[in-house]
């Protein structure tokens, strides 16, 4: 039977136990529509908690499949969003009153931006979806590219690419350029078959490339549209190469001093999404990237197209929109060299094996975008400093703010509305793969869970971009992450013996001078040293309660939770698929980490309940006395 599935690999058995990277699959038969697969619809009565919500929002609690974690987070995340947003919409329309008044003239009011931390631009029923999620990689950037240019040269219509940060002379940025080549010489193929002259749209959207581009950059919120003579510069192709055949279009983003935007995916003809936590640059570092099918539910929820139309009101401001979607063409050039079950891709170049895991039917997942901020500077100083620095503020006149007066409560963006629901409703575990801690609501939102008997494993980077944590946080994840084990330490020694609590810290950071056993094609030792594979871990994913998982670009730094523009994507998962998401992201590192010191179980316990094996690959069990 063909399926829809479409994977550069090499034939190897299925299963692999002892691979080094993991890759979640599905394989959906052609012959079969994908609305066979929906989840099968729950029994009972609506439940009494979703009364408070709208109608939409309502359905599709009750049309899908959630368990009791799975409602608990989403009724918190839900709570958060919509009473934070209210209060945000309500502040910023009394700074607006204020504004008018001072002005001494009304003025008319400006629509809210989509991606206005203060606005309502991003209603509950809007975010609620169901997709597929057909696999999730692991390997270098660079491997990472490569696949996500794999799924690009199966475009009909149209391709879209955003990423962070775009380094014009990484081989990253080369595959690229020779995707956009290929894909402009099999338009031409068509084009010559078909008697046709039709173009292949691509739009290559980024924010940063280099210091010079970020300082000069325009405030406009269209950005900068780059000429076709300076495409080169980028590392992209020119124009006369693309001439007939490929229609690109190249669009920067920056808004000084820290207005990043941050967030990564790519969109294949509006029907495929692409979420990696790589850049497209030249970081040997340890990524994912998750890839999403398009699906729609029986209310016409398609979860990638909500995707294209928040990319069309950020990176398209005052165009028109493009179509929901497109006709599909009788001769697709699809690439496949492996089809149908197993296969093992291989990262070319380090050797890595990702092994393939099946993933079998849609999840209810939710959109997590969060805005960035023109906050000037990036930390406000305090004490009498900032004292200081607010009458400097005021007479100046010059230096504006949009940053939130308390962290804390920073809760009407879904992004932070749904972590800190996630982390707050957690009753068994949490795992936090992330570059850098340094969101001080995140870290105190971690403590209170191994507070409450929550086991929390953290992975992180050591000494991975210093400068930019004290630039937008005033601190550094080393740092953070000793106050949070002094705490902890606190709250353990005073604890009595026999507590029932079995919370427990336990903080990995990933060591890069550590050599991991040598894998099975690996035939001299010697060898071992080039198969350092990466020199950090970048990343970001939280699994909760082994129930839900948070997949995207936002990191547990303040950056991410304050400043940056972020895209994530909220999944409610069962147990089977988030132990898998874990198992490969902990294969991948090979006991490659450092444990933090200080990571321990809180004294007391009730048992000796195994847990398994840690991030370092030492088993766990509760503890129950002092000394187990």
């Amino acid at each position: 039977m063909t399926t829809e599935t479409i994977t550069v690999a090499t034939a190897e058995e299925e299963g692999g136990e002892e691979s080094l990277a993991g890759r979640l699959r599905i394989d959906a038969p052609a012959s079969v529509p994908l609305s066979a697969f929906a989840p099968a619809q729950p029994s009972g009565g609506r439940d009494p908690r979703h009364a408070k919500f709208s109608p939409r929002v309502a359905e599709w609690f009750t049309n899908h499949r959630l368990t009791e974690p799975h409602k608990r987070i989403a009724i918190a995340f839900a709570e958060n969003l919509e009473k934070h947003s209210h209060a945000s919409s309500a502040s910023a329309g009394a700074k607006s009153k204020s504004q008018t008044k001072s002005d001494g003239a009304a003025k008319e009011p400006t629509p809210p931006e989509i991606d206005d931390p203060a606005s309502c631009a991003h209603p509950l029923d809007d975010l609620l979806s169901v997709l597929y999620m057909s696999s999730y990689d692991v390997g270098t950037g660079e491997s990472m590219t490569n696949l996500i240019c794999s799924r690009l040269l199966e475009a009909d219509h149209e391709v879209i690419i955003v990423t962070g940060f775009l380094d014009p002379s990484s081989t990253s940025t080369r595959t690229l350029c020779y995707t956009i080549e290929a894909l402009a010489t099999r338009q031409r193929l068509k084009n010559v078959r078909r008697g046709t002259d039709t173009t292949l749209k691509v739009h290559v959207c980024f924010s940063s490339s280099s210091f010079l581009q970020k300082i000069t950059h325009t405030r406009s919120p269209r950005g900068r549209r780059w000429k076709p003579k300076e495409w080169r510069k980028l590392g992209l192709p020119g124009e006369t190469y693309l001439a007939g055949a490929v229609e690109l279009t190249v669009t920067s983003l920056f808004f000084r001093p820290v207005g990043l935007l941050h967030g990564k995916y790519a969109i294949v003809d509006r029907k495929t999404l692409l979420v990696p936590s790589s850049n497209v640059s030249w970081e040997e570092w340890l990524e994912g990237t998750a890839t999403y099918t398009s699906w729609a539910d029986d209310t016409g929820r398609d979860f990638v197209a909500l995707v294209v139309r928040y990319w069309e009101s950020v990176w398209r401001v005052g165009e028109e929109s493009g179509p929901d979607e497109f006709s599909q063409l009788v001769d697709r050039f699809p690439v496949r060299v492996h089809e149908g079950g197993g296969g093992v891709i291989m990262d070319k170049n380090k050797g890595t094996a990702v092994d393939p895991m099946v993933w079998s039917s849609p999840a209810p997942a939710v959109f997590l975008p969060h805005p960035y901020q023109r906050s000037f500077p990036p930390v406000w100083p305090l004490g009498e400093v900032g004292a200081v620095w607010k009458v400097v503020r005021g007479l100046t006149g010059l230096v504006y703010t949009r940053a939130p007066e308390n962290e804390a409560t920073y809760l009407g963006n879904p992004q932070n509305a749904f972590i800190m629901a996630a982390i707050d409703g957690a009753q068994d575990s949490i795992y936090l793969h992330t570059p850098n801690v340094t969101a001080r609501p995140i870290i105190d939102a971690l403590v209170r869970a191994v507070k409450r008997g929550v086991l929390v494993e953290i992975v992180t980077s050591m000494n991975m971009m210093k400068w930019e944590q004290l630039v937008t946080a005033g601190t550094t994840t080393e740092k953070c992450l000793r106050k949070m084990v002094l705490e902890v330490g606190r709250f353990r020694d005073a604890t009595p013996e026999g507590a029932v609590t079995t919370g427990g810290l336990f903080i990995y950071q990933f060591n890069p001078t550590r050599r991991p056993p040598l894998p099975p094609f690996v035939k001299s030792p010697e060898d071992n040293h080039s198969l350092t594979w990466y020199n950090k871990s970048h990343v970001k994913c939280l699994i909760v309660d082994e129930a839900v998982a948070v997949l995207g670009s936002g990191n547990a730094d303040r950056a991410s939770w304050v400043t940056s523009q972020e895209i994530n994507v909220g999944l409610f998962l069962e147990i089977e698929k988030t132990r898998l998401l874990r198992r490969a992201l902990v294969d991948a590192l090979a006991g490659r980490v450092d444990v933090f010191k200080g990571s321990t179980w809180v004294r007391g316990g009730d048992g000796d309940e195994d847990l398994g094996y840690g991030v370092d690959c030492a088993p766990r069990k509760r503890r129950s006395d002092p000394e187990a």
